[in-house]
């Protein structure tokens, strides 16, 4: 029997092994029900059927924040996919304007989904979306219910909307300061600074190109597609396709993850300890070389500063 530390190590590795055996099985269960991008979309749209549809993106009614969300949009924000972020310098005073939200490192605690009245037009049918189950399944809140400031837990063994499974937009990306978000955030106190904290938008713009699956309603004569237990809704901008290529990606990372870490536990049980030695340096060098790009990044910050 090892020693209790080695017990206790393992025990701690076992429940990293749970996580991302849990995240690339997730993954995969996803990966194996989405359609190819050669799918061809149904002839007739029927109640309670699941469809998959690609066409472009109709917005009859922008989502109220999408002009803070999206600066200088040329078309109409149906919706989009955020991440609210809380920077490493926590004890400074700087606003995003002075330091660069590219020139920090971010950590986020909130994330979520805002939409308005937007559907998809394909083969001369237009069906609406609505993503109200994409916010039900991922515990998120909405952009309404969010407070900045207080204790904020950044730590968090469950994957956020942002980086679930079932979205994949990326077509384009928004970085915005909370000073654009006054009017539908809340603040812990009048002394929270909304320039120290950064939302991140993945928007869906009117016209865009996208593919689409769900189970379909028709509600006063409406189709809609939604998600539901048995069909989960999955949205992606760059096609069924590029959907499955990245995740088929995220199912390899995670389970090369889980492989190794498992092997490594196994390995402690037996009392050999080179694959710990081998992980443990592994990542010093990781958080090495990530302290040595934050001193080259503050040098430039001091540099722009000075000059």
């Amino acid at each position: 029997m090892p020693p209790t530390i080695v017990l206790i190590a393992i025990a701690i590795l076992g429940a990293i092994v749970l996580v991302y055996g849990y995240r690339a099985l997730t993954a995969y269960l996803i990966f194996r029900s989405l359609p190819s991008n050669n799918a061809d979309g149904p002839s007739e749209i029927v109640d309670g059927e699941t469809v998959a549809l690609t066409g472009e993106l109709e917005v009859e009614q922008p989502v109220e924040s999408g002009d803070a969300a999206v600066e200088n949009a040329d078309e109409a924000v149906g919706a989009y996919l955020w991440r609210a972020r809380l920077p490493d310098n926590t004890n400074s005073d700087l606003t995003i304007d002075e330091w660069g939200w590219e020139r920090q490192h971010w950590h986020t605690f909130a994330s979520g989904i805002e939409w308005g009245h937007f559907g998809i037009n394909a083969d001369g049918q237009t069906v609406r979306i609505d993503p109200s189950w994409l916010r039900e399944k991922t515990d998120s809140e909405a952009l309404t219910e969010l407070t900045l400031g207080g204790i904020t837990n950044t730590e968090r063994f469950s994957t956020y909307l942002w980086d679930r499974w079932y979205t994949y937009l990326c077509d384009r990306i928004e970085h915005r300061s909370f000073r654009e978000f006054v009017g539908y955030v809340q603040r812990h106190n009048d002394d929270v600074d909304p320039d120290r904290y950064l939302l991140e938008a993945r928007p869906l713009l009117e016209g865009t190109p996208v593919s689409v699956s769900g189970e379909v309603h028709i509600e006063q004569g409406e189709p809609i597609l939604r998600g539901t237990s048995d069909t989960p809704l999955l949205l992606s901008d760059a096609g069924f396709d590029g959907h499955r290529r990245w995740l088929r990606q995220q199912i390899l990372r995670k389970g090369l993850v889980t492989v190794g870490l498992l092997a490594v536990a196994v390995t402690l049980w037996f009392e050999f300890y080179v694959p710990l030695a081998v992980l443990v340096v592994a990542y010093l060098v990781y958080v090495g070389y990530h302290f040595v790009q934050d001193i080259r990044i503050f040098r430039d910050f001091l540099e722009r500063l000075w000059n």
